[in-house]
């Protein structure tokens, strides 16, 4: 009877490993899709941005300037999907850089494009490949688009421009390819499972970092170490990030939060769920965050915004890791 009883026992415990497995297989290719999906968007909004660059430069209108500045935000928020998880594609991690270099603390950007603009050439994104990733992505595109539009009246300034507008295409497509296999899949659905609570975790902490550069110290804030403070748009850049991540926990009702569920751990998916809405939901209305950083209510909700944050990645290391039975090593941003 007792022999009976055990493998009963060990019979359960089979089907439920095999059941686990087949969820977390089904995670790796939800999260892989959701990146197609994401990169393809990316693609899509670059050729966008090139198209309104090179009308811009046909024409230098206000509006063409505006439509360009719009694209250009439409990329850079599809780029927060992607920046800072680490994890995935080793071919796709090595693009980052020339995407966006950021964080820029010495201005190297602002340094080379001048450089550039000083050189008796006409650039194209062949040549301006070989340059530094300063020059190559989205950053460079801002500089022209927000802080120096004026040289976009000028042969040169908009041979530049469009010169990275069709680089950001190539990165583009490189990203593609690099996504079109699905890095997890040879993976155990155990160790895929903790690339895929890594990805989300280097994520969290690199937006947190976004935050605490510009804050600085209390009554000494330093709004030009901001993402796109150019533009003032680090704090929908940020929104984007945190709506990202939120899509990333979620999978489509196949991820992190259904995980927890099937263990019986409702309540901290509730809570970890409900942060994330709420977060959302008290989001600031300005899109910049130099204009939070002038006052004390502003620099109090991004405050706020961190301890938000703080909260979701204490909760997915201390909680969900031993809930899903994952082991958890050093991230992208331990040592910063």
């Amino acid at each position: 009877m007792k022999k009976t009883m055990i493998a009963l026992s060990l019979m359960s415990l089979m089907t439920g490993l095999t059941g686990c497995n087949e969820n977390q297989e089904a995670v790796s290719a939800t999260i892989h899709q959701q990146h197609v999906k994401a990169v393809g968007a990316f693609t899509e909004a670059a050729r966008e941005l090139e198209s309104t660059v090179e009308t811009l430069c046909q024409a230098n209108t206000d509006d063409n300037l505006a439509a360009s500045r719009s694209a250009w935000q439409v990329l850079m928020q599809d780029w927060m999907v992607f920046q800072g998880r680490e994890k995935g594609s080793e071919q796709a991690l090595a693009l980052a850089w020339q995407i966006q270099f950021w964080p820029d603390k010495k201005d190297i950007t602002g340094r080379k494009m001048e450089q550039l603009l000083a050189q008796d050439a006409k650039w194209t994104a062949e040549s301006l490949a070989e340059q530094s990733v300063a020059v190559q992505g989205l950053g460079a595109m801002e500089w022209l688009l927000y802080a120096n539009p004026d040289k976009l009246s000028q042969s040169k300034g908009c041979a530049l421009a469009q010169a990275v507008s069709q680089r950001l295409i190539h990165s583009g497509e490189a990203l593609a390819e690099a996504w079109k296999a699905n890095p997890w899949q040879a993976m155990t659905p155990q160790l895929a499972l903790g690339e895929y609570l890594g990805a989300l975790t280097n994520q969290l902490d690199f937006a947190m970092k976004k935050l605490t550069l510009p804050m600085g110290k209390p009554g000494h804030p330093r709004p030009y170490q901001a993402e796109s403070w150019r533009s003032q748009t680090s704090m929908s850049n940020l929104k984007a990030n945190v709506q990202a991540m939120q899509s990333l926990y979620l999978a489509e009702g196949k991820g992190l939060d259904a995980l927890l569920r099937a263990q019986g751990e409702t309540a901290l998916a509730d809570r970890i769920a409900g942060q994330f809405d709420s977060l959302l939901a008290g989001w600031p209305q300005s899109a910049s965050m130099g204009a939070l950083l002038k006052t004390r209510d502003g620099y109090r909700a991004l405050i706020s915004i961190f301890n938000g944050m703080e909260y979701i990645r204490f909760a997915l290391h201390d909680e969900v890791s031993p809930a899903l039975g994952i082991v958890v090593g050093f991230n992208a941003t331990d040592g910063d």
